[in-house]
């Protein structure tokens, strides 16, 4: 009688455990479902998310202010004085390059996305994009190489060329109005003569 009492209060003790344990889960069978089944699905980013960089070579002027403000040296730059002789080329905020950018490569195995970088930088050239599906086994491959040759680069201000879009027509000057005199003379040569000098 006692084991069979044993057994039975076993099987209780067993038996409430699991139902306990199960506490949270039917508790959440019953709710709004939380999972997002990746990568079929994807959470809407916030506007200003923090992901990997990214740096538009044509606007790059070779400051190296981003390398400088980086905390954790990831950003490697290499530039030189243009030739005197070269063609002026612009930003796309008008501003003149004189450097030529050999190597601009970013370290995103180094990044720690604090978007130091993009505050110093005068022509808006590296920002953080939204994009987050980069990760990879080798690291190697986290090491991107912005600088490229046959780079295309606006040869005209493009500041100038806008105000130069924006500015009115010439138009004529406008026809001044006319004296007390001439408004005089134009309402006695305007006007009927009376009957009785005509019968003179």
């Amino acid at each position: 009688m006692t084991s069979m009492k044993q057994w039975l209060t076993d099987v209780w003790e067993g038996c409430w455990t699991v139902l306990v344990g199960m506490r949270i889960t039917w508790r959440h069978l019953f709710v709004k479902k939380a999972t997002l089944h990746y990568p079929e699905e994807r959470w809407q980013l916030p506007p200003r998310s923090r992901m990997r960089l990214f740096m538009k070579y044509e606007d790059c002027i070779g400051c190296g202010q981003c390398a400088r403000a980086c905390p954790v040296q990831c950003i490697y730059i290499k530039a030189e004085k243009r030739a005197p002789t070269a063609q002026p080329i612009f930003a796309a905020n008008g501003q003149p390059i004189k450097l030529d950018v050999h190597v601009f490569d970013i370290d995103m195995s180094l990044c720690c996305y604090c978007n130091l970088c993009t505050y110093p930088c005068p022509t808006d050239c590296i920002y953080m994009t939204p994009e987050y599906e980069f990760a990879t086994t080798d690291l190697t491959q986290h090491l991107y190489h912005f600088a490229k040759q046959g780079a295309t680069f606006l040869t005209e201000d493009p500041k100038k060329k806008a105000a130069a879009a924006a500015a009115p027509a010439a138009t004529p000057p406008p026809t001044p109005p006319a004296s007390p005199a001439e408004q005089r003379a134009g309402g006695l040569g305007g006007a009927t003569q009376h009957p009785s000098a005509q019968e003179r």
